[in-house]
C-alpha cells in the first residue's frame, strides 16, 4: 500500500491521534523524509499529532490542582508522582514541570517549584533544632491513620522541614483480598518549616483531604 492509501485508510478507520507525524509515517514502514512529509501535508488537517502530548498535560494539571494553593513543591517529587498516573512510555521529566509551573494559565494555583534545598536554605524558618515535645505531636499525628505520613526530613544544608505525604487508595486485584484497599500513589507530597503553625496547618489538610 502505497503512502496516500495507507494516509486514507488510518482516515477511514478513525485512526488519526498520533505522538508525532514521525510515527504515522513509520507506521505506514517508510522513510521519514522530504517526499513522505510533502504528501503528508495534504492529509495534514484529518491528523492529531499531540495525543502523548494531551495525555501528560492532563496528568501534570490534575497533580497541580490536587495541591495547596501558593505552595512550594518538589519538582523531582512531581515528576515521579506523575509518572505513576502515565503510561511507561510517556514518561515525565523535570523540565516539563518547571515548564508547567511558569505558565501562569496553566499553573493556576500560584505553585512554586523548588528542590527542597534552595527552598529551605533561602528562610530561618527551617534552620532549628526539634524538641522531644515537638516530635511528639507529629508522632501523635501519624498514629491517627495509615493514609498520610508526617517526618521529619535533613536538608544537605543542614536545615529541617517536614514533609507531609497523603496516600491514594484503590481495592486490591488479589482475588481473596479484593475488598482491601492497597496504596496506589501519593496525592499530596509537600513540605513545611517545623513549627507549630505549621502543625495546625496540617492538621486541617490531613481533616479535609481524608473525609
Amino acid at each position: 500500500m502505497d503512502f496516500d492509501n495507507f494516509l486514507k485508510n488510518q482516515i477511514k478507520i478513525g485512526k488519526t491521534n498520533w505522538n508525532s507525524k514521525s510515527e504515522l509515517i513509520r507506521a505506514a514502514k517508510i522513510k521519514v523524509n522530504g517526499q513522505s512529509n510533502r504528501i503528508l501535508k495534504k492529509f495534514e488537517k484529518h491528523f492529531c499529532f499531540d495525543a502523548a502530548l494531551k495525555k501528560k498535560n492532563k496528568a501534570i494539571k490534575m497533580y497541580f490542582d490536587s495541591q495547596i494553593p501558593g505552595s512550594f513543591i518538589s519538582v523531582e517529587g512531581a515528576a515521579n508522582i506523575i509518572n505513576q498516573e502515565l503510561p511507561k512510555n510517556l514518561k515525565i521529566g523535570e523540565t516539563i514541570i518547571y515548564n508547567r509551573l511558569n505558565d501562569t494559565k496553566f499553573n493556576t494555583g500560584n505553585l512554586k517549584g523548588q528542590t527542597l534545598d534552595n527552598q529551605v536554605s533561602k528562610t530561618k524558618k527551617y534552620n532549628v533544632n526539634i524538641s522531644s515535645s515537638f516530635q511528639q505531636k507529629i508522632d501523635e499525628i501519624n498514629s491517627k491513620s495509615e493514609k498520610f505520613y508526617l517526618n521529619i526530613e535533613d536538608t544537605q544544608a543542614g536545615n529541617k522541614c517536614l514533609r507531609l505525604k497523603i496516600y491514594k487508595f484503590d481495592k486490591s486485584e488479589n482475588i481473596v483480598n479484593s475488598s482491601k484497599k492497597i496504596i496506589s500513589g501519593t496525592k499530596i507530597n509537600t513540605t513545611f518549616p517545623p513549627n507549630e503553625d505549621s502543625i495546625k496547618e496540617i492538621k486541617q489538610i490531613i481533616n479535609e483531604q481524608t473525609k
